[in-house]
């Protein structure tokens, strides 16, 4: 009796449906569960199975072979994310061109960035040229050999690297790990039948009275299922599952690529266009020159390949590597500024110069340093040369240049220099003053001598006691010298000190010469007084003074006699500053000394006695002495204690 189409098969009813339903192990499924369609339900492996993710644009062509090495690469961030793509053979280019094996959305990538070559090393990742580069796990190369995990970043987006066969040597790394686990879960289930359960046999119960039902409608009996004793005891492991699934995967592999390799043939290529193959070798040649570092000929190899095939240089390689060769000329003028010792423009040149690749930046990093070190070399030499010129203003701007850890040393050598020269200035400052005074006295010593030889005449007059023809020679002088002033006002001092003279010195002489020689002194006194003021040097000065001299020991002796002792100091003293070789003089001094010492005496002793006359008498002695006396030092301290005791 055939079964209905719409029977459930739910539950398996007899030991033959094993066979329909699949072998366990393979499938990872203890207890696998039939269809309606009697196919049975597989679990999914979603790392061993890549190619069902793919996008359809990223599908391999059905015409063409899938035996490339088994390694993808899969999009991690970016306008592609989720994206994957793997190799079809043993070279892959990346790029935003739709030429590119690999094909980006991303617009900040270029048109072929970068290139994968599978080889007996691994796969090796060469950056073609991209104006902004290409970083491994965050480290900009140019390049390397990739390991599976490696990250990639390109433009805004971000790859990863799949080696297939270390992804599935890591899934079994992680089965065998968990094989222990499994193995106890085993022995806690081993004893167990799923369909002791209640909710199985509630599900079987369902089953069966549901079919209990369909018969008796249709009155056509149920059959009842064989149950087969070796599946009911047949539990497969979680390692033995794994195993199933990817010898499964493998097989399908295997057929899928003998089915498309068997299938229909790709039609014959056409022919190959001869500049256009050569121009993608000029092309390749500019990107390998690029890698290099020798931009020169990638520009001229990628002009090359334009004059062949217009339009071949979509990814800009010429255009950048000539980008590149300009940061290095920027760089070589920078190292010429820096030897002309021209930082400033050294530094704003390198501060202009655009960023570049890795190299290039490596490359900056290091004339960076170089200009610093060579420019704090520089304003060190100019510091120490400002110091040796003794320029203090430019020697402290340039130290403010220095860094904090050298600024402090020449700041104080700074401060000695500053020290040094301030006192060289005041000393050349007094020198000057010395200078200038000394300048103004020969000045003003040959005015003198000017003058002085002006009134030659008057003074020969003046000396020969010619008074009246000296005066007259005064008024000549003045009308030869109207223009001088100096001479002027001097010779109208002269027209009113001669009569002055003259009358005093006619009228001490006459004293004099009629011996009253103590009269004669007072005249012949303010004549000497008028004769200094007159300026004169001659013969009637030594007479005067010589005169004056003898009148004036001669007054002291008087008013010695007289008890004057003030009076008679004054005279001997006078009379020894005119004549220093006066024996009477100094004879008179003499008797006046101990007679004041006398006089003190007598006042010290009387002091407390009769106040007063102490008084008088220690006044007479302080005048009567000479300057610096000790007799007189201790009379003004005797007067003074008088004084303070009687409160005057």
């Amino acid at each position: 009796m055939s079964a209905v189409p719409d029977e459930d098969w739910s539950a398996p009813e007899s030991g033959e449906d094993s066979q329909d339903g699949g072998d366990p192990e393979l499938y990872g499924d203890a207890e696998p569960v039939r269809s309606r369609t009697g196919e049975t339900r597989v679990a999914s492996i979603e790392n061993l199975r890549p190619e069902e993710e793919e996008p359809a644009e990223e599908e391999d062509n059905s015409e063409t072979t899938r035996a490339g090495p088994p390694v993808m690469m899969l999009v991690l961030d970016g306008v592609d994310k989720g994206r994957k793509k793997r190799f079809k053979g043993v070279r892959m280019v990346v790029g935003r061109s739709k030429d590119c094996d690999f094909a980006l959305g991303d617009q900040t990538v270029s048109r072929r960035h970068l290139e994968l070559v599978y080889g007996e090393s691994g796969v090796v990742m060469r950056d073609l040229g991209g104006i902004s580069g290409t970083q491994v796990n965050d480290q900009k190369v140019d390049e390397c050999i990739l390991k599976h995990g490696d990250e990639i970043s390109v433009g805004k987006t971000r790859l990863r690297f799949v080696d297939e066969g270390e992804l599935i040597k890591e899934m079994r790394a992680k089965a065998e790990s968990g094989e222990a686990d499994e193995k106890k879960e085993e022995k806690k289930e081993e004893k167990k039948d799923p369909r002791l359960d209640e909710k199985t046999n509630a599900n079987y119960k369902l089953a069966d009275l549901m079919r209990d039902e369909k018969a008796r409608k249709t009155g056509v009996p149920r059959p009842r299922p064989v149950r087969s004793p070796a599946r009911e005891g047949f539990r497969p492991t979680f390692k033995m599952k794994v195993g199933a699934a990817v010898g499964g995967l493998v097989l399908l592999l295997l057929i899928a690529g003998l089915a498309m390799s068997g299938g229909n043939k790709p039609p014959p290529k056409p022919p190959v266009d001869p500049n256009l193959a050569r121009a993608q070798e000029l092309m390749q040649r500019a990107r390998d020159k690029v890698r290099d570092g020798e931009y020169p000929d990638a520009v001229r190899f990628a002009q090359e390949a334009e004059k062949l095939r217009v339009g071949i240089d979509v990814d800009g390689v010429a255009k950048a590597a000539q980008q590149l060769q300009d940061i290095l000329d920027s760089f070589q003028a920078v190292r010429g500024l820096m030897a002309e010792n021209r930082y400033t423009d050294a530094r704003a040149k390198l501060t202009a110069t655009p960023q570049g690749t890795a190299r290039t930046d490596e490359e900056r990093k290091k004339l960076e340093e170089e200009l610093e070190s060579r420019e704090q070399a520089y304003t060190l030499s100019l510091v120490e040369a400002a110091l040796n010129e003794r320029r203090p203003d430019d020697a402290r701007t340039l130290i403010a240049e220095l860094p904090q850890s050298t600024r402090s040393l020449y700041e104080e050598k700074l401060k000695e220099l500053e020290a040094l020269l301030a006192k060289e200035a005041q000393q050349a400052a007094r020198q000057a003053g010395i200078r200038q005074a000394v300048a103004a006295e020969n000045a003003k010593q040959r005015r003198a001598e000017f003058v002085a030889e002006a009134f030659q005449d008057v003074e020969r007059r003046f000396n020969g006691g010619d008074f009246q023809r000296a005066t007259l020679e005064v008024d000549r002088v003045m009308d030869k010298f109207r223009s001088e002033a100096d001479i002027q006002a001097r010779a109208r001092n002269l027209k009113k000190l001669i009569p002055q003279f003259r009358s005093a010195f006619e009228e001490g002489q006459k004293k004099y010469e009629n011996n009253s020689l103590e009269a004669s002194v007072k005249p012949l006194r303010r004549a000497a007084e008028v004769y200094r003021q007159i300026g004169f040097a001659g013969s009637l000065g030594d007479t005067l003074d010589n005169e004056l001299a003898s009148a004036s020991v001669a007054a002291g002796q008087a008013a010695f006699k007289r008890k004057e002792y003030p009076v008679a100091g004054r005279s001997f003293r006078e009379a020894l500053r005119l004549n220093p070789g006066d024996s009477r003089a100094r004879d008179g001094l003499d008797e006046l000394q101990k007679k004041v010492e006398e006089l003190y005496l007598s006042a010290y002793i009387a002091r407390d006695r009769d106040p007063a006359m102490a008084k008088e008498q220690f006044k007479i002695v302080i005048e009567s002495s000479a300057e610096g006396a000790d007799v007189k030092r201790k009379a003004e301290m005797a007067l003074s204690e008088l004084q303070k005791a009687d409160g005057s």
